[in-house]
């Protein structure tokens, strides 16, 4: 027993850790007959994960309903086996989640895991998965070979596995089966609605789809350059095929993000997002994506509660485990007040994407506006695993929750400010733990640097916010209007953030949001 142990144990470690590329072609034949033999071989699945799953042991067990495509191993190093590589394992993601009884995880949360020497079980209790999907591409003149595996995360056992052979020109094809094989595997069948969806291709052009996945991965980024390069991969997608609907929601997405970043202002942008998400949802009226882009916009932007709500809900039937949607939709529930509703899709968010910082503050920040700084603390910790100076959680943690911070909590803000110097929300953090604790003439020392350096850039609703804090009303009203009037998303949060209680009753801020038509303030 000891023996046939170890030698399942090498197998798991050639297929998941793929350490030399000799080792994963000594599993799947020799290196020199990699292209020979049918297009198709299949190794049986022992347990089927797509059905209920029960346990009764003392040990928590992993859920092989909870399923993750790690990074393939590309054979050789060429770069369009990589780019292939990346590609597939988008795809497989993008077409498995939307399928009932599984969850399976963001691409961007398996891609840290890319090159990983951690056993399948470490792996599983990071992301939370019992199965795990990994495999090997390789490219050969005008070939394309990949080898899949699936692996349960408990018992680090291989369950079932193929290979896959096609031609470069017919690689959407090639997506498209594997997609269906695996899908089938996974869930012990398919419903015949199910298969037609998996059946279904977003683009014919694969070098369309390959710009609109490494825009994606630029948009990730969350930097100014990043989104620069994501408008270009996007553009040059469309150009390629201009009914691919895809790009068109990542277009809407990078437009609409650049005002949350300090990168433009949202009248500049806003409008832009908005045009790219309604082409998104005409050219294919299925996209989740689209629904999500275009609620995104009404939602921060438009203050179209009605219109967002639907969009948002569209979103989710459609892919109830898009974890954008479920992260968009929670903070929009968050800001009409819906506090139990919130907190449940931004926790699913995080669960759907579980090395997301942005997504694990947003949780802290539903929690925080449900004032249950327990668990916001609990989440903004979460959030320092991943980066300890991840800017939201260092606010909500040491402005909005703690009411006695040490000196320990300042030199933390300011080794933020040193790592991240043109990152202003560190200031405004630092300006209002100064305050809080009676450090006036500190806090306005960072006060003024903000005026000087980030006047123009910086949400105006934040400087409201700090002036709310210092006790000067006069001053915060007049940047809230100056920020209701620039449509800032942030405005928001604000109508809902219970340290501003004091203010939200009085008659000047109940009729700012009247103007908006928010929820909480109409009469």
């Amino acid at each position: 027993h000891s023996s046939g142990k170890a030698e399942t144990n090498r197998e798991v470690a050639v297929w998941l850790k793929a350490a030399a590329a000799v080792a994963g072609l000594a599993v799947l034949g020799l290196a020199g007959m990699f292209f020979l033999g049918s297009s198709t071989t299949t190794a049986p699945l022992p347990v089927t994960v797509g059905q209920a799953q029960t346990n009764t042991t003392a040990q928590a067990t992993l859920d092989t309903n909870r399923v993750v495509v790690l990074p393939f191993k590309v054979i050789g190093g060429a770069q369009d086996s990589e780019d292939l590589g990346y590609g597939l394992v988008s795809t497989l993601t993008s077409k498995l989640q939307p399928l009932q009884n599984l969850v399976v995880i963001a691409n961007e949360s398996a891609r840290k895991f890319k090159d990983s020497d951690q056993s399948p079980k470490e792996i599983g209790q990071a992301l939370q998965v019992g199965t795990i999907v990994t495999g090997e591409i390789q490219t050969d003149g005008s070939k394309v070979q990949v080898n899949i595996r699936v692996i349960d995360a408990n018992t680090e056992s291989l369950g079932w596995g193929s290979t896959f052979t096609k031609t470069k020109e017919n690689f959407l094809d090639l997506q498209n089966e594997i997609a269906t094989k695996l899908a089938s595997e996974l869930k012990g069948g398919l419903a015949t609605g199910e298969a037609q969806q998996l059946a279904q291709k977003s683009t014919e052009n694969a070098e369309a789809q390959a710009e609109y996945q490494a825009g994606r991965r630029e948009w990730n980024k969350r930097s100014k350059e990043g989104f620069e390069n994501a408008i270009a991969h996007f553009e040059n997608a469309i150009e390629l095929d201009p009914d691919y609907a895809d790009p068109y929601a990542g277009m809407a997405d990078t437009y609409s993000l650049l005002p949350n970043y300090n990168f433009a202002l949202p009248t500049d942008t806003m409008p832009k997002a908005k045009a790219y998400a309604e082409q998104a949802k005409k050219k294919n009226p299925n996209l989740a994506k689209a629904y999500t882009s275009l609620a995104w916009v009404l939602h921060t932007y438009e203050y179209d509660w009605k219109g967002a709500e639907e969009n948002y809900r569209r979103a989710a039937e459609l892919n109830p485990n898009y974890a954008t949607m479920n992260h968009w939709f929670g903070i929009f529930l968050s800001d009409i007040g819906k506090h139990n509703e919130a907190i449940k899709l931004t926790v699913k968010a995080s669960e759907l994407d579980p090395q997301s910082m942005i997504i694990k503050s947003t949780v802290a920040h539903t929690f925080l506006m449900a004032e249950q700084n327990t668990q916001a603390l609990k989440y903004c910790d979460k959030t320092f695993e991943i980066d300890p100076y991840f800017s939201f959680a260092l606010w909500f943690k040491h402005a909005k929750i703690n009411e006695r911070n040490s000196k320990e909590n300042i030199d933390h803000i300011k080794e933020a400010i040193r790592r991240y110097p043109n990152q202003p929300m560190h200031r405004k953090t630092l300006a209002e733990v100064y305050w809080n604790i009676g450090d006036r003439e500190a806090a306005m020392e960072q006060v003024i640097e903000l005026l000087d350096r980030y006047h123009d850039s910086f949400r105006k609703a934040h400087f409201a916010d700090l002036y709310f804090v210092m006790g000067k009303p006069d001053h915060a009203y007049r940047w809230l209007e100056k920020a209701v009037e620039a449509k800032e998303g942030n405005v928001l949060f604000y109508g809902v953030l219970p340290t501003l209680k004091k203010y939200q009753s009085q008659p000047r801020f109940r009729e700012l949001y009247k103007k908006i038509n928010h929820p909480l303030y109409v009469d």
